[in-house]
């Protein structure tokens, strides 16, 4: 696997599952002074969980996403937490389910050795990618809107990419019209010139076709040459839905599935099997939401609601109530953030997100799945769909508990804000695969986590 910023961070998680197990190696010869009885000091199985309880820790307080300044303040503190974190989970599993437990002084100099090795690790790869990798020198073919927000989205990007200049057209903008380097005639002289290493065309169609010949000849060069969709959804994660054609998305992977499809009959077992035990594990729970429901507020303990789901079917969503009762005999409307309808025991829910356990039956059922767009009510998918582009094409598939948009976009209480949360729902679409799910399930419990 080559080396990149983007790659990293598996590459770390790799470094990880070494210097962990590693690092109890090294706790038990510095406690004992020599590799006798390792097996039965530190057992396989326990220090395969110990490993995976590390991982989990660090994959919440984001220690695989490598920092600017690893040696400020704020970065060795998050490091040093999330090593004390990680060890407070491990030892919760080494002492509370290990029927043979790692010894104290083992485990004690294990840490010690983790948090050495591993910040090492990562400290290491800091440095090597900045020793070896120096931004792509990039052009872009269009001053228009869609180059001016491309070079708003690369100056987030500075690491990765040094935006050289425009050719083509003009702008309003007043930094891309500084940027200009002349009309797109001059392309081949500029590139060479400038030694630029990506073009980005943020064209229409036809003056695409017109640059055609140079670009090819470019790209025969060594040029890397990209739409401006398709980096922008790269490093974005979602879908400029102002600056795609219908044809553009034609080649979504998502799209490509079908019914009878293998990847769709796993993704089916998944949530079947999932959804039945978190029911099993959290019916001591439900009952207990019961009860706060039924002794806190009047009216019913669920609430059903009419919702569109995959090929634009209506279902009747479950969910326990969480506002007051006929809390919408006026009309359906936005839900606020901190709106008077919401209940005590209500609030305490949607924090959590226990009022949506129900919608585990809607998965069973087949109305929804564990990952995906969220489901709409008909009322503002009526809205939306005369409103925002390409709205439709988030019912390809069925709604999700979690999904992309949830896990990276706040609430959504707005059309504006319905139609930027939309391009995380079609870059799930335009990606969709068993691995995506699984990260974004992940994702979800992290939140879930930094949320409480």
């Amino acid at each position: 696997m080559k080396l990149t910023r983007r790659n990293s961070n598996i590459l770390i998680l790799i470094g990880d599952l070494v210097f962990i197990p590693l690092s109890f190696v090294l706790g038990h010869y510095l406690r004992f002074g020599n590799f006798s009885e390792l097996s039965v000091k530190v057992p396989s199985v326990s220090l395969i969980l110990v490993t995976i309880g590390y991982i989990f820790i660090f994959y919440l307080f984001n220690l695989y996403e490598l920092k600017k300044d690893y040696l400020s303040f704020f970065s060795l503190a998050g490091w040093v937490g999330g090593v004390l974190a990680g060890a407070m989970l491990v030892s919760f599993l080494n002492y509370g389910l290990f029927l043979d437990p790692i010894g104290r002084g083992i485990f004690i100099f294990a840490n010690i050795s983790i948090l050495i090795l591993a910040f090492g690790l990562r400290l290491l790869f800091h440095h090597l990618l900045k020793y070896l990798f120096r931004p792509k020198r990039l052009l872009i073919c269009g001053a228009g809107e869609g180059g001016a927000e491309m070079a708003r989205v690369l100056a987030h990007h500075t690491a990765d990419f040094e935006l050289i200049g425009y050719l083509g057209g003009h702008s309003e903008d007043e930094e891309a019209s500084r940027l200009l380097l002349g009309d797109l005639q001059a392309l081949e002289k500029v590139c060479y010139e400038n030694n630029i290493d990506v073009i980005v065309t943020a064209l229409h169609f036809e003056e695409t076709a017109k640059i055609g010949a140079t670009l090819m000849a470019l790209r025969l060069g060594g040029v890397e040459i990209v739409d401006m969709p398709d980096l922008y959804q790269e490093l974005e994660k979602r879908i400029p839905i102002d600056y795609i054609s219908q044809v553009w998305f034609l080649k979504a992977r998502g799209l490509r599935w079908s019914e009878s499809s293998a990847m769709i009959k796993i993704k089916r077992v998944m949530d079947v099997t999932t959804s039945l035990l978190i029911l099993i594990l959290t019916l001591p729970l439900s009952f207990l939401i019961v009860l706060a429901i039924k002794l806190t507020s009047r009216g019913p303990v669920f609430y059903m609601q009419e919702r569109i789901g995959r090929n634009n079917k209506q279902f009747r969503l479950y969910k326990f109530r969480s506002m007051i009762h006929r809390a919408e005999e006026q009309g359906a409307v936005w839900a606020e953030k901190n709106d008077i309808r919401i209940t005590p025991v209500g609030r305490i829910l949607r924090r959590l997100h226990l009022d949506e356990l129900p919608q585990l039956f809607n998965v069973l059922k087949g109305e929804m799945s564990l990952v995906g767009a969220r489901p709409e009510r008909p009322v503002f998918v009526e809205e939306f769909n005369a409103k925002i582009p390409y709205y439709s094409l988030r019912h390809f598939m069925r709604p999700g508990l979690t999904g992309w948009a949830q896990v990276t976009y706040p609430y959504a209480s707005s059309l504006k804000a319905s139609r930027e949360k939309l391009e995380y729902d079609l870059y799930y679409v335009y990606h969709a695969h068993l691995i995506f799910d699984l990260r974004i399930i992940l994702k979800t419990f992290k939140n879930f986590f930094r949320r409480g």
